[in-house]
């Protein structure tokens, strides 16, 4: 959770409920958008001083927008620097891996609830990929939007941006592959399981 919020700190300064819906929005199938996840790795990143806050009262309410700091930014690029490990560990197939002691009846439907839940994420995916209008098209007014909203101004030109975007839309892109795949091998895992009955 902390390189989540620290890399969205790199592109604007936040508050908890903008870095919730980014995460909700863009980073769903890799990371929890709760509230408690996102405030307990707040409060490790601010103990260590990798990023900072600024309180204000808006509308007579207390408004916190967080802030990635010089030290933030360098911890941030460390780590995504590190070569990725492989860790698709989802809790869920712990209910696959041990259906084999629920009623026999139940496995169709079973299987058929879970390929509608890949679905439903899949809809979801590719109506972000449908709202990317054109891809690596950055206005000048945008991009000094984006210097103005408090995130790492000097990766905010043009050629920055394209290769942030790059690599946010492959991601995105590789989500909906997978997700394919599954429903895919999750369609022909029901007819064999059907065939074998």
């Amino acid at each position: 959770m902390d390189n989540i919020i620290l890399g969205f700190l790199m592109i604007q300064a936040s508050t908890i409920y903008q870095l919730r819906q980014f995460i909700k929005d863009s980073l769903s199938t890799v990371s929890s958008d709760s509230t408690g996840s996102i405030q307990a790795g707040i409060k490790k990143l601010l103990k260590k001083e990798l990023i900072t806050v600024q309180e204000q009262v808006e509308n007579g309410v207390n408004k916190k927008t967080y802030f990635i700091t010089e030290a933030g930014k360098k911890h941030f690029k460390e780590c995504i620097s590190i070569p990725m490990l492989y860790k698709e560990k989802n809790m869920e197939l712990s209910k696959f891996f041990f259906q084999g002691f629920a009623n026999k009846s139940e496995h169709e439907t079973f299987i058929s609830r879970y390929i509608e839940e890949l679905e439903k994420e899949l809809d979801h995916l590719e109506a972000i990929n449908t709202s990317i209008n054109q891809r690596n098209n950055f206005s000048a007014e945008y991009i000094n939007k984006l210097k103005e909203a408090g995130g790492a101004a000097e990766f905010m030109t043009e050629s920055g941006l394209k290769s942030i975007a790059y690599f946010q839309h492959a991601t995105l892109d590789l989500g909906i592959e997978k997700i394919k795949f599954e429903i895919e091998w999750f369609r022909k895992f029901q007819s064999k399981l059907k065939s074998e009955r």
